[in-house]
């Protein structure tokens, strides 16, 4: 009789990724519990977001601790996508921390750069307040993207028909975000369209396509 290895799949370290991810909510909630009810309601009301927006709170440990988390929820979900589009074709740790790393430097650059333009324009008190707006959603996709990433990696695994429509609901729910925004504060965007129209295409738009492409 002929003896045949046979491949067994592990998913232990997509368990510690998850567990990470809660263990991460937990602290956030641990650290302030009020303001993380607020939060988990923020697609319900606003409540959040007019309690903490001018209090100028992007850096504190609160909303770094949910940044976080959305770093490692999103790269989770982007590398399920990769591994449901590209295949098992290179080690999937590997290959989920390269993402993780990709997207973290997005991230990071991206609020320097918008901090760094804020200075320059002397404009800190409106960017301040538009990237706690920005940041505070995109933490929440990436909480919505938890019971996701449980449902692909232990109940079944999606097509990539599902991933599309996933992808393009999400894209729909972070357009209908700024668009919101920029509704409330159309009088300021129409006094400075040409710059709008540049930050638009080169920090809103660039960097993801960036990442896309380095994926």
């Amino acid at each position: 009789m002929e003896i045949i290895t046979r491949e067994i799949a592990t998913n232990n370290w997509l368990t510690i990724v998850l567990v990470t991810c809660l263990v991460l909510l937990a602290a956030a909630k641990q650290i302030n519990i009020l303001r993380f009810s607020d939060f988990v309601m923020l697609l319900a009301n606003s409540k959040y977001i007019i309690a903490h927006q001018k209090l100028n709170k992007l850096s504190s440990l609160f909303n770094a601790v949910l940044v976080v988390f959305q770093i490692v929820s999103v790269s989770l979900f982007v590398y399920l996508c990769f591994d449901t589009f590209k295949g098992q074709e290179t080690d999937q740790v590997i290959t989920y921390f390269k993402i993780l790393t990709l997207y973290t430097l997005v991230v990071i650059c991206k609020l320097l750069i918008e901090k760094i333009i804020a200075a320059i324009f002397s404009i800190d008190s409106i960017i301040d307040m538009y990237l706690f707006y920005k940041v505070s959603y995109r933490n929440f996709i990436g909480m919505l993207l938890m019971p996701i990433n449980i449902v692909c990696i232990y109940v079944v695994q999606p097509s990539k028909s599902v991933f599309v429509v996933l992808v393009v609901l999400l894209l729909i729910l972070n357009a209908i975000m700024l668009f919101s925004y920029y509704k409330k504060n159309e009088n300021i965007i129409f006094n400075n369209l040409f710059y709008f129209i540049l930050y638009l295409c080169g920090l809103e738009i660039a960097p993801y396509f960036i990442l896309y492409k380095l994926i």
